[in-house]
């Protein structure tokens, strides 16, 4: 104990764990610097040009035709006027339930509440896919195109209106936050707006703006870690310590996916989006693999956060029942905790990304995708280095907490 009233303690976990940590960062800083000086052409950012080239025969091209007047309002279908099959020379034989609907849509929005217009619309009953099939009552939304005078001069039927079941669902989750949390559940729920406003009008903007994406993300991360915890979990070192791990984590997870990403030279994005990226009217210059490394960061924060958070909870709860437990105790406890909630973590990340690739992996299947197509196709890949990079992350931001929470915990001032 020195002359402050700090507690020092050096053990071959501790130079071990900064070991880790110092060659973790050392092969970030060697990998930028090589990327940098060598500037290889595989490693540079495609930029529109390349994916325009790429995928010239399929890419859309976009066509200005001058300022549209344009507006989204609400309606309800009032009647079915008339119902047409639609012939089967001209669909597929399994869509030959297609049918043109005449509906009668009185408006619901102001300030064209009340109009009724008779709008024409496709709709297949047992197919979705190809228009819903609507009936008197329900609700849509509708796409209006407007004259000089703002008069409505065409209108179609856009979707449903299906917001009722998103806002009721919302507020049964927050309810249940509340009730169950108390004001840790207000904290919980500042965390997801902040997350959302932080994404909506700080991230995306700014990547229209040309923003590195990448940068961006972690910005992004590292407020949402720094603010949103001590939200949750107050302010001390339990929260510190967890802050700390779940920066390292994300960081960690962002360069595995950078440097795998960048050597597998994949695109990260299914094509229909790459065909709506680039055809974003304006001067809009896009980092597509940026967006996919934000993309891996943005989705591995809310797992590495609870994993960072609950190691660094039962360490205090452990060092605070034991005050005489040494640092070598009170890391391998850390670990130990770590170990059990690294297995459930990891499965979560992973199954969540598996979930959204589940459609196409059910594509593949169906048509027999041969397995050398399958491991090397540029979109299973992207999913296997999300998933991948955001768990070894999750898994590093565990001794890397531990570590911290120990530091802090028992090198206190008496």
């Amino acid at each position: 104990m020195d002359n402050k009233g700090f507690r020092f303690r050096k053990t071959p976990y501790t130079l071990l764990s900064f070991l880790l940590l110092a060659v973790i960062l050392l092969n970030s800083f060697a990998f930028t610097a090589a990327w940098a000086n060598e500037r290889a052409v595989y490693y540079e950012a495609p930029t529109e040009d390349f994916y325009t080239e790429a995928y010239a025969e399929d890419i859309l091209p976009f066509h200005d035709f001058g300022p549209v007047n344009e507006v989204f309002l609400k309606g309800k279908v009032i009647s079915i006027i008339d119902e047409t099959p639609l012939s089967g020379d001209f669909f597929d034989v399994r869509h030959n339930d297609l049918m043109r609907q005449h509906l009668q849509i009185e408006i619901i929005d102001k300030p064209y509440q009340g109009q009724r217009k008779i709008v024409e619309h496709t709709a297949s009953i047992t197919n979705p896919f190809q228009g819903v099939y609507l009936v008197p009552g329900d609700k849509v939304v509708l796409y209006g195109v407007l004259d000089q005078n703002d008069n409505l001069q065409e209108i179609y039927i856009q979707d449903l209106v299906r917001e009722r079941s998103v806002f009721w669902l919302a507020f049964t989750f927050v309810a249940i936050l509340l009730v169950l949390g108390g004001l840790k559940g207000l904290g919980a729920i500042s965390t997801v707006v902040l997350t959302g406003l932080l994404l909506w009008f700080f991230l995306l903007p700014a990547v229209l703006q040309g923003f590195n994406p990448l940068w961006g993300a972690v910005l992004v991360c590292a407020i949402v870690s720094i603010v949103s915890t001590p939200m949750v979990a107050g302010l001390n070192r339990k929260t510190l310590a967890a802050i700390i791990g779940t920066i390292s984590g994300v960081f960690i997870a962002g360069i595995l996916a950078y440097y795998a990403g960048f050597q597998a030279r994949i695109v990260g994005i299914e094509f229909d989006y790459i065909n709506l990226l680039l055809n974003i009217p304006g001067d809009v210059t896009l980092d597509l693999r940026g967006v996919f490394f934000a993309g891996v960061l943005i989705g591995s924060l809310g797992a590495v956060m609870d994993t960072g958070m609950s190691v660094a909870s039962s360490m205090r709860e452990i060092a605070a029942a034991n005050p005489k437990i040494t640092f070598k105790e009170l890391w391998k406890a850390g670990m130990n905790v770590g170990k059990d909630v690294m297995g459930m973590m990891s499965s979560t990340l992973i199954l969540a990304y598996a979930g959204s690739a589940l459609p196409l992996l059910l594509l593949m299947v169906a048509y027999e995708t041969p397995a050398l197509k399958l491991l090397n196709s540029d979109l299973i890949v992207s999913e296997i280095i999300r998933s991948l990079a955001g768990s070894i992350g999750l898994c590093l931001s565990i001794p890397i907490t531990a570590l911290v929470s120990s530091y802090l915990l028992l090198n206190r001032k008496k």
